[in-house]
């Protein structure tokens, strides 16, 4: 059986979700590949050394360099803050390996779509973390879509609320722009973004507002403070009109006191429409249309073996957060296998920071931006 050595970069919150999740993956299906979790590196050598000998990789280092120029490797995978996205998945991809990166892809769009075109050039599967659109429920609601049980889409809205915010460091990396670059629209509304897009197609023009806020002072930081200066956002809300005429709303809010993590969305469609609540993430809710009107309203789908990327004959044990990320990792290694390209890929997560970056500038500009065209085409998985 064909092994892939994998370097994982970054030992923090994600490095530990990815380790587990490789551990996962082809425990829960038969991969035709044993992934081999072979170097751990950290900055920190202690925190390195521990996460390696605790989740179960080979080795630690703290030479991110000299892991991704190793011949045995053939993944990355990044868990760094996102301004070091793009310098380790340049060098990785020059040096033949397939990568996966976290999200939000990079701190701009332009870096992103350096890093997409470098793909394309490679000849390498890429994989961003977009890790909520693997839910079996999600996945089925995509099928839906697809089939035409749900007719045409009329209308999306999603939101990601947390309370984050409360009791954070002000100087956390996360909340400067240097560092966590396209703040909460780009950390977590990027997931409600590329679910949507998933389901519907590529956002193509955007109106936003977005909101900065400083733990410990009352109200939203003054815009000009919070534009002109380094805070990044914690908060916004934005319409958004899709290539096929489907209009959405959007909110994202890390001070949303008593969100602990709380990704939904509803999608309306002609002959029905769908609810979906990660907080409930095995549950998919649908109506149909054309019910008689004494039955009609929503049914809900307790999601099992059944459904896609389903794990369970037995409805109701449960899809947890490691779940779904096992699952990004089994279409990651399949594609890899096939000679094929995953999803979604660098040019779809270049995608999505072009309408993080269109957000932004809406909101700046009070007028209604467009979100440049992607140059290669969407790939479905």
């Amino acid at each position: 059986m064909r092994e892939l050595q994998v370097a994982l970069i970054g030992g923090g919150f994600m490095g530990r979700a990815h380790s587990l999740a490789y551990a996962v993956a082809p425990l829960a299906a038969d991969l035709g590949a044993r992934i081999v979790p072979e170097v751990l590196v950290d900055v920190d050598a202690d925190l390195a050394a521990r996460q390696a000998r605790q989740l179960g990789w080979r080795r630690s280092g703290t030479d991110w360099r000299a892991a991704i120029t190793d011949p045995a490797i053939d993944i990355v995978d990044i868990c760094t803050p996102p301004q070091f996205h793009e310098e380790i998945a340049l060098a990785a991809m020059a040096a033949g390996k397939h990568v996966f990166c976290e999200k939000p892809i990079s701190n701009s769009a332009e870096e992103s779509r350096r890093m997409a075109a470098a793909a394309r050039e490679a000849g390498v599967v890429t994989q961003v973390g977009f890790n909520y659109r693997h839910t079996p429920a999600i996945s089925f609601a995509r099928q839906l879509l697809d089939s035409g049980k749900l007719g045409a889409p009329l209308q999306f809205r999603g939101a990601y609320l947390q309370e984050t915010a409360f009791g954070a460091d002000p100087h956390r990396w996360r909340a400067k722009r240097a560092t966590g670059g396209s703040g909460m629209v780009g950390d977590i509304g990027s997931h409600v973004i590329d679910m949507a897009e998933m389901l519907l197609g590529d956002v193509v023009r955007v109106a936003a507002r977005v909101r900065a806020w400083v733990p410990g002072t009352e109200g939203w930081t003054d815009e000009s403070v919070r534009l002109g200066e380094d805070l990044v956002d914690d908060g916004g809300v934005w319409v958004a009109e899709f290539a096929s005429g489907v209009i959405g709303s959007f909110a994202v809010n890390a001070a949303a006191s008593g969100r602990k993590n709380q990704v939904r969305f509803e999608l309306d469609a002609t002959r029905g429409a769908v609810e979906f609540n990660w907080n409930d993430k095995e549950l998919l809710r649908v109506s149909y249309t054309d019910e008689s009107a004494d039955h009609r309203g929503f049914r809900t789908i307790h999601t099992n073996d059944q459904h896609p990327d389903g794990w369970w004959r037995l409805a109701g044990l449960g899809t947890g957060y490691v779940d779904v990320s096992a699952i990004q990792f089994q279409k990651f290694v399949r594609a890899i296998l096939a000679g094929g390209q995953a999803s979604p890929s660098f040019a779809d997560a270049a995608h999505i920071q072009g309408v993080v970056e269109a957000i932004h500038a809406a909101a700046v500009t009070d007028r209604w931006v467009d979100v440049p065209v992607r140059t290669e085409r969407k790939v479905l998985a």
